[in-house]
């Protein structure tokens, strides 16, 4: 069990295409900053696509931009567009009756979790791409 990439690679795409503005890229020129194949990042590239967090063209001579101005991009639309669901779930065993821990833990970690999402998501909203480039800039 390791804990998915995909997040920090669709924050990493999202920079890049804001830090080159209108001009975008390739999948291809998308590959090269994050060093891995361009195969690996179309996946992420579609589900921010239907989200409307990027536009453009899958394919050789595609390309793409970002569907929406950087400011109005949170690190939380990111992380919907993506479906996650958090970094933590419960584990779908069935329960066992004669335990009273197995039937209890469910319901009592489950509300844990649930508020540890929340709050999750509450930080992802304070950040938006924006923000990162801003302090990317900053840097030189």
């Amino acid at each position: 069990m390791s804990a998915s990439t995909r997040f920090s690679v669709a924050v990493h795409l999202l920079c890049a295409l804001a830090w080159l503005g209108e001009q975008g890229a390739t999948s291809a020129e998308l590959a090269e900053s994050v060093n891995t194949n361009p195969v690996v990042l179309r996946r992420i590239l579609g589900q921010l696509a239907e989200a409307g967090l990027v536009q453009g063209q899958p394919g050789r001579r595609g390309g793409y931009t970002l569907g929406k101005r950087p400011e109005r991009i949170s690190l939380r639309d990111v992380y919907r567009a993506l479906g996650e669901s958090g970094p933590l779930a419960l584990h779908e065993h069935p329960e066992n009756e004669a335990c009273p821990v197995s039937c209890g833990i469910k319901p009592l970690l489950g509300g844990v979790l649930e508020r540890a999402d929340r709050a999750l998501q509450d930080e992802l909203a304070r950040t938006r791409i924006a923000d990162l480039v801003g302090r990317m800039a900053a840097r030189g």
